[in-house]
């Protein structure tokens, strides 16, 4: 009887926990809502899988969430379904309330307020199966290319000019004259045409590639409404924001199968933090003129590396973000002081900054390198430079810290990167130092066969949200971001803006030394006989069979041979690596050891094939997770080590939560849901290879005893 009744009241807060909490609405927006019960909205009927007929009924992703609106808010939804171009034009004539599947656009804004996206999905190109080899949108200069009229990106496509683009109505209508040959490509988003392939049983197109233009990278679908309806957009947002996530991923789960919203999902936020969200536009600064990192373009919109960090910020929460422009970045940090904006996407931590910004743990780590005349040799290290003069950017907190690493260094401070390029070309300089993104993203188009990259140094660009000061749950709110931006979404951005790859350069003087000792050597050559010739080169390949096998030998020694990771004998090098920077630059790390729960029962369960899969999987989800600079490996058996160099114990559990997170919910393949338990310690003064791995040991074993599938600092 006992355990029916906890069984009972357990149910019951299970249900009462799954319901969802009641909009927080103002007077005014109840008032809407009394006064306009019914809201017209234009859909499409063909957008499958969000919008489109299935036997005559209307279904897919947006009926379901108009559904979950209307339950949330009492609001009614008309439904005026036909092609985008007439609704479109509709919506532009006041003609009805609203439009679904919208996509941001600035020029957009004086007939649309735009809600937070709902789903971003990836825009493809199609070509038929014969078309040949596809490199890119110069493949399509003077082709036949076919699009969906009033489409979001035909402004940029237009501006190319080099395609011969053909307009259609309909989405089924583009994609059958592709199959018949009347066109030679076609784009449009994944979801729609994978559907109208599979309906048709069409089997002579073939994806070329996703589609990136310089200010639209996917498809973002939101609800656009007039402008004068500020209360309707108000009710829209604070719904869109209230639908859980489960909510949410059954839609996904119901429509969309396996393409996903973002990997790693939505953000978990307490209630504190979803009220904050509900309840501000969080306002924003930038750099107008950092380009690649960011700027704003000859239209005044936001470009570069953050504007897809922010897109990915709104889509991640949720939220509502707003630019506030300036006209450079010392105006920035001057608004970010005086409160009129809350936060910058891209800022290095200092100690002047400390006093008035908060940051995040850092997501971007960016190489400075230095950039000379072409006839200058390889730069190995800074200290190469010395009794040279260098070229930085006034005001650049690496100025200060060069100067004091540094002081044998003539710094020279400059006004801008072009200021300090130009001198490098004009010999006032020596070298000049920045960013590879910057100085790469200028040697796209200037400077070709003047200047090159050099060499690198060892400082890095580090850089992190940076939040105003007295706003701690904004803080909270990005660190949980950042926790979720995986390793691969930060290289697409990267490489998005710079597609140039950093190289060292030819020093051409040890070039014409191994020539002259080639001729020399060939000379010498002419008086061997062949018998002498045969045996160097067997001796020569000899020794290069040795020298591979030396270096898989060496690959084979450190690594796991299973998952790829580091093994144990090379973590522990690296602890103790790590432990003598402690010693001796008051350096500190974070370990962390992880065992998988159960484990035993997958290999007693599924078999010790299938153990070995559930490793690997571990494994790349630990790989995706972390940052760049740590270090992951596989200990024994079930147990991995993650090091952390130069991290505090607040910002590393913030990490592991996150990775224990992505574990909990990885759909591993052939076997049921796994989970892990961390335990996580500190470096301390004293402290060797065994104290160090014994303390993270004793607190994985009470994360195990205290329940499993958590963390525990020690």
């Amino acid at each position: 009887m006992k355990k029916i009744l906890i069984t009972l009241l357990f149910l019951f807060l299970y249900s009462v926990g799954s319901i969802a909490k009641p909009l927080d609405l103002t007077k005014e927006e109840k008032r809407f809502i009394k006064d306009n019960p019914v809201v017209s909205i234009g859909m499409m009927p063909d957008f499958t899988p969000f919008s489109y007929y299935i036997e005559g009924e209307l279904v897919g992703f947006e009926h379901d969430l108009l559904t979950l609106i209307s339950q949330k808010t009492g609001l009614k939804f008309e439904k005026h379904i036909d092609k985008w171009t007439t609704i479109y034009n509709s919506f532009k004539n006041k003609e009805i309330d609203m439009i679904s599947s919208i996509s941001y656009k600035k020029y957009r804004e004086p007939f649309t307020i735009f809600t937070s996206p709902y789903y971003n999905i990836p825009i493809m190109i199609f070509v038929k199966d014969d078309f040949g080899e596809y490199n890119g949108l110069k493949s399509l200069t003077g082709k036949k290319v076919g699009v969906l009229k009033d489409v979001f990106y035909i402004k940029e496509l237009e501006e190319l000019g080099s395609m011969n683009l053909i307009f259609y109505d309909s989405y089924d209508d583009l994609t059958k004259d592709l199959v018949f040959g009347k066109i030679d490509a076609l784009m449009q988003n994944l979801p729609n045409i994978n559907h109208l392939i599979k309906k048709n049983l069409y089997n002579n197109i073939k994806l070329a590639s996703e589609l990136v233009l310089p200010n639209t990278n996917r498809e973002d679908l939101r609800f656009g409404i007039q402008p004068e309806k500020s209360l309707l957009i108000s009710i829209l947002q604070k719904s869109l924001i209230s639908i859980s996530k489960r909510e949410m991923e059954e839609l996904s789960d119901k429509w969309i199968g396996s393409i996903k919203e973002y990997p790693g999902g939505h953000i978990d936020l307490d209630d504190t933090e979803k009220a904050y969200i509900n309840t501000h536009t969080i306002k924003y600064c930038i750099n107008p003129s950092g380009l690649p990192f960011e700027g704003l373009n000859e239209d005044g919109e936001h470009v570069g590396m953050s504007s897809d960090y922010y897109r990915l910020f709104e889509q991640m929460l949720s939220a509502k973000f707003e630019l506030v422009k300036t006209n450079t970045w010392s105006q920035s940090v001057e608004y970010i002081q005086h409160k009129k904006c809350d936060m910058l996407a891209l800022g290095m931590e200092t100690e002047e900054r400390k006093k008035y910004l908060n940051f995040t743990s850092h997501y971007l780590d960016v190489p400075l390198v230095v950039a000379t005349r072409v006839d200058v040799p390889f730069i190995n290290q800074i200290l190469d430079l010395e009794g040279e003069k260098i070229g930085i950017i006034r005001g650049d907190v690496f100025v200060k810290i060069l100067r004091t690493k540094y002081p044998s260094l003539k710094i020279v401070e400059v006004d801008d990167i072009y200021d300090g390029l130009d001198q490098v070309k004009n010999g006032q300089l020596f070298a000049y130092i920045d960013t590879l993104a910057s100085i790469g993203y200028e040697f796209q188009s200037k400077y070709f066969g003047e200047l090159k990259i050099a060499g690198k140094i060892s400082e890095n660009l580090k850089l992190s949200i940076a939040v105003r000061k007295d706003d701690e749950t904004l803080l909270g709110i990005l660190q949980k971001v950042v926790n979720n931006i995986t390793n691969e979404r930060h290289r697409k951005i990267f490489t998005k803006w710079i597609p140039i790859k950093y190289e060292q350069d030819v020093n051409y003087k040890i070039v014409w030394q191994i020539v002259l000792a080639i001729v020399v050597f060939l000379a010498l050559m002419i008086y061997w006989n062949r018998k002498i010739a045969k045996a160097n080169t067997l001796l020569k390949q000899a020794q290069k069979d040795i020298e591979e096998k030396n270096k898989e030998l060496n690959r084979l020694a450190l690594t796991d041979n299973l998952t790829t990771l580091f093994n144990r004998r090379k973590l522990e090098e690296l602890i103790q690596a790590e432990i003598d920077k402690g010693y001796h630059v008051d350096n500190s790390f974070c370990l962390s050891i992880l065992d998988i729960d159960h484990f035993k029962e997958v290999n007693d369960k599924y078999g010790h094939q299938r153990g070995d899969s559930v490793l690997v999987e571990i494994a790349r989800v630990l790989k995706d997770s972390l940052r760049i600079t740590d270090y992951v490996g596989r200990y024994g058996g079930e147990e991995f080590i993650i090091i952390f160099p130069e991290s505090s114990i607040a910002d590393v559990k913030l990490i592991i939560e996150g990775v224990r997170l992505k574990i909990a919910q990885y759909d591993f393949e052939g076997v049921e849901q796994k989970t892990a338990s961390f335990g996580l310690t500190a470096f301390k003064a004293g402290d060797t290879i065994e104290t160090v791995v014994k303390r993270a040991d004793n607190a994985l074993y009470e994360a195990k005893e205290s329940g499993r599938n958590r963390v525990v600092v020690n």
